[in-house]
């Protein structure tokens, strides 16, 4: 085997490394995994799910991989979290009233390192989405009066059936000083984290920590909220399956997730 290009390699989940049944093949990971460690690389998984879902994602391979979850508020190593980038409980609170003002017709769940928190009036769909994501949500009738200071906030999702990430970060900014950033997942979810918050800001922090360059960084995405990761990497992979405005982004092209497209591209580099 030929050294590899790169040592540290990151994938987004949905519609990314996981397939559309939620699924990935574990044996073939356990091998790709264990050829990339052995070459002295290390495995990211750079996702919008909270950190109790891909602990059960990975469930077996926990003692050999890195977690970003929520976007980027959560640093995970070691089953141990690292780094966290929390909105303070006035924003919360705030954006809470903004999006029930401005955006009354979107569901919503309120992430924290804990708990998470959604009403019991949320649509139907919603509420079978987060049922994977989220089993063990509560629902409360009003979100203002179920959050306390106590509760460490790393994100809310919102549903959409346009994407207004844009226009909401804007608006709420202008006259906020505590600053925050929208990101689409390009699944009619939405998700708002602390301004500067994003994947490609956490993988930075994991590339000072292993000490190695962004050019020695592959990294696979499908959607927006994968944009400043894919910028970052030397190697980088929009899937066939991701969206067009990412493909401009990325230099190269995987094939899509339900063909296992990143273990696929992982496998012609460590085989060579």
């Amino acid at each position: 085997m030929s050294k590899l290009p790169f040592k540290v390699v990151a994938v987004d989940m949905d519609g990314t490394f996981m397939r559309d049944d939620q699924t990935f093949d574990h044996k073939r990971f356990d091998r790709v995994l264990t050829k990339l460690r052995a070459d002295g690389g290390h495995f990211i998984v750079s996702s919008g799910r909270p950190y109790p879902r891909l602990r059960r994602d990975f469930t077996g391979f926990l003692d050999r991989i890195d977690m970003i979850a929520d976007n980027g508020s959560l640093l995970i190593q070691d089953e141990q979290i690292i780094s966290t980038h929390l909105l303070t409980h006035r924003a919360t609170l705030d954006l809470i009233r903004f999006i029930q003002e401005h955006y009354p017709e979107s569901s919503m769940i309120v992430t924290g390192v804990e708990d998470s928190y959604t009403t019991v009036d949320a649509s139907p769909n919603f509420k079978q989405i987060m049922n994977f994501y989220y089993p063990d949500r509560v629902e409360v009738s009003d979100l203002i009066a179920a959050i306390s200071p106590h509760n460490r906030i790393t994100k809310i999702t919102l549903s959409y059936r346009k994407d207004f990430s844009k226009e909401l970060e804007q608006e709420f900014n202008k006259h906020h000083a505590e600053k925050i950033h929208c990101t689409s997942s390009g699944f009619g979810l939405l998700d708002i984290v602390p301004y500067s918050v994003n994947k490609g800001s956490a993988i930075e922090y994991f590339l000072r920590y292993f000490d190695v360059k962004p050019s020695k960084l592959i990294a696979f995405g499908d959607g927006m909220n994968d944009k400043e990761m894919l910028e970052l990497a030397g190697y980088s992979y929009a899937m066939a399956n991701g969206e067009p405005e990412l493909k401009k982004v990325a230099k190269y092209e995987a094939p899509s997730n339900n063909d296992d497209g990143v273990l696929q591209i992982l496998d012609s580099y460590l085989n060579k």
